[in-house]
């Protein structure tokens, strides 16, 4: 005799439920801040990786650029040297303008570049050789659509191999269940990055990537037991099959969430500041594609057998 927890009572709501989240996200992403924070990855902008003096740190960096109103991302490369690298999308490129025509005309030399403006930007407020510029490099918004076009590749084509595995391996329903719950976990999170306006970036790729391995594996569980439960189960309906299955692996889906988000918590807690988007987007995925499992993917399975029943009854 199995405990029967009824989650699929309420699947349109859930269903309806997800999609309004998801609209809305997109629609605050859109609407108020006219699309995806600019990043440099994506959209182009300054690169530079510089030495500093010992006695100078992150925060003199961050408080220069706040102060000057320059937006940019501060990243520890290598502490023992103090080396860092400083990513500056192009909206803060007018205000690098400013700032260079503002210096004294002894200090200015022949520039030809945004880029050669911060660097002798950088050279002036922190007192820096011009052996301590490591690096300095002007990435154009090509690259970054290159860049988004092999990351939504990537993605597409992750989600076809997954589509083609699980229906040769179990059942067509539910792969096409799993399918759309990957989509649904894929734009859950990605309508989530733009309402927080969450910079995109390479890691931000990884970490959906990630997140599609995770959810698929935790939907894979929860499909095995329902075919097991479907075979030698006459007196169970589809929908207490459905329902008795995820109760079954309910324990597991728990626990094996609750370890994975402990790992990404002590990422945000005492990792680095570089990975804190990673892993809020990580964390944000876990909670979704959980979620899914139980209230978007399994009642899209029953929602398929019905919608076949109702097609061979006409």
């Amino acid at each position: 005799m199995y405990k029967n927890i009824n989650f699929t009572k309420y699947k349109y709501l859930t269903i309806s439920l997800s999609v309004i989240l998801i609209l809305f996200g997109f629609g605050v992403t859109f609407f108020k801040y006219g699309g995806f924070a600019h990043s440099l990855d994506f959209n182009g902008g300054l690169r530079s990786v510089v030495e500093l003096p010992l006695d100078k740190s992150r925060a003199d960096l961050e408080s220069y650029f706040k102060t000057n109103n320059i937006e940019a991302v501060v990243i520890l490369l290598e502490k023992e040297k103090n080396i860092y690298q400083l990513d500056i999308g192009l909206g803060s490129i007018p205000q690098i303008q400013s700032i260079f025509n503002s210096m004294e005309r002894d200090s200015k030399e022949l520039v030809t570049s945004d880029i050669d403006r911060l660097v002798l930007i950088l050279r002036g407020a922190f007192n820096l050789p011009k052996d301590k510029i490591l690096s300095a490099d002007q990435v154009g918004a090509v690259v970054g659509g290159e860049l988004a076009e092999v990351g939504v590749t990537l993605l597409l084509s992750t989600l076809a191999i997954i589509l083609g595995y699980l229906s040769l391996r179990s059942q067509f329903k539910f792969a096409l269940a799993s399918s759309i719950a990957l989509v649904h976990d894929i734009l859950f999170t990605v309508a989530m990055i733009g309402f927080f306006q969450i910079k995109p970036s390479v890691p931000i790729i990884a970490a959906l990537l990630t997140l599609l391995g995770y959810s698929i594996n935790d939907k894979i569980v929860v499909f095995d037991r329902i075919r097991e439960n479907s075979h030698g189960k006459d007196n169970l309906t589809n929908t207490n099959v459905i329902n008795v299955s995820i109760t079954q692996t309910l324990g597991r889906t728990i626990n094996t969430s609750f370890t994975t988000m402990i790992s990404v918590v002590a990422i945000i807690v005492g990792g680095a500041v570089e990975l804190y988007d990673f892993a809020f987007v990580l964390l944000f995925g876990v909670i979704v594609g959980t979620y899914s499992s139980i209230y978007i993917a399994a009642p899209i399975s029953e929602i398929y057998d019905l919608i076949r029943k109702k097609r061979k009854l006409v």
